[in-house]
Formats: structure tokens, C-alpha cells, sequence
């Protein structure tokens, strides 16, 4: 019995130092189109030395990118308008040789095989071109646009999230609001 309780002891105080060795994202670079009638955005996803040492080394990531826009109020708290939801998922295969990404985005999922870490990391990391809005719908004022990167670890069972629950359930959360700029 006194092993059993050892041996809990054991993985329980790994799975709560686990986290803190996980390492994740830095910074994000974004581009703000306007055209006639929508407002584009672009953006690419800046890794960590230490995130694309994991990735090469075989541990899955999965990241969720929200892209928001806010209009701007001086007295109340800022309106929110319209966003998007992405979710890229980043496997390592080191039996079959590949790195295999999964985006989600809007009920779609699109999987593509890569060869090499760098391409995958490349396509998985840059944000294509997304349509936010129809700025002719919106009224005249000052908005701005937010992109929120979750870089989350693994999921812990159900069971354990519940009773661990003071375990982040992230690597880390990295916002980056745009200026504020007039519509339309």
C-alpha cells in the first residue's frame, strides 16, 4: 500500500510541475487591409527557439487564434463586433517521417502533410488573408482590430482536470490590439 501512494505521490507532483517546462509562442505580426467593402487581415505568428525545438522533437501543439474587432468608446467599454475563430493543430510523426498541421476554421477542417518541420511550422504559423467584415454595414466611429494566440498543452483527462484544476490548461496567451482606426 505504501508503494501504491508513493507512486500516486510521484505522478501527481509531475503532472503538476509538467507545464512549466512547456514553452510557446512570442509575438505576433499583424497586417490591416481596408478595400471598398471588407477589412482583411493578415498576420504571422512569431515561435519561440524553444516551441520549434518541441515541434522538431515530436511533441504536438495546438494553437487557437481568435481574430476580433472592436469599435472604440471613449466613456463605455468597447463594443465587440465581429471575429474569427481558427484552430491550427500541429502533429509530429517520427515514424512516418512527416509533420502533419490541421486547420479548423469556420466547420472546415483542411490537412496538409509536410516533409519538413520548417515548411509545416511556415504554413501552420502564417494567417492567410481573413475577411473580418462588411464595412458598409458598420456605423461611422474608431475601431481597432485584437488578435488573441493560445498556445494550449495537452489535454489532462476529465477526471484529472477536475481534480487538478489549479493546472493552467495553456502554455501561454499572447494578445496584440491593432491602433485605432476610422470605419467607413
Amino acid at each position: 500500500m505504501k508503494k501504491f501512494s508513493v507512486s500516486i505521490l510521484i505522478v501527481l507532483v509531475a503532472l503538476i510541475l509538467w507545464p512549466s517546462y512547456a514553452y510557446s509562442l512570442e509575438s505576433i505580426d499583424m497586417e490591416i487591409q481596408k478595400n471598398s467593402n471588407s477589412l482583411i487581415v493578415k498576420a504571422s505568428i512569431i515561435p519561440s527557439q524553444e516551441f520549434v525545438e518541441d515541434f522538431k522533437n515530436g511533441l504536438s501543439k495546438n494553437i487557437f487564434i481568435l481574430i476580433e474587432l472592436y469599435r472604440k468608446w471613449s466613456i463605455i467599454p468597447d463594443e465587440f463586433i465581429s471575429g474569427v475563430q481558427i484552430q491550427r493543430i500541429l502533429i509530429s510523426d517520427p515514424i512516418k517521417d512527416e509533420f502533419i498541421v490541421q486547420n479548423v476554421e469556420e466547420q472546415k477542417l483542411i490537412e496538409k502533410r509536410f516533409k519538413s518541420w520548417k515548411e509545416a511550422l511556415d504554413w501552420a504559423l502564417k494567417i492567410e488573408p481573413v475577411k473580418i467584415v462588411d464595412i458598409r454595414n458598420l456605423e461611422r466611429g474608431k475601431y481597432y482590430i485584437k488578435i488573441t494566440v493560445e498556445s494550449n498543452i495537452k489535454k489532462l483527462p476529465a477526471v484529472l482536470e477536475h481534480i487538478l484544476f489549479f493546472i493552467p490548461t495553456y502554455d501561454k496567451k499572447i494578445t496584440k490590439k491593432s491602433g485605432n482606426f476610422r470605419l467607413p
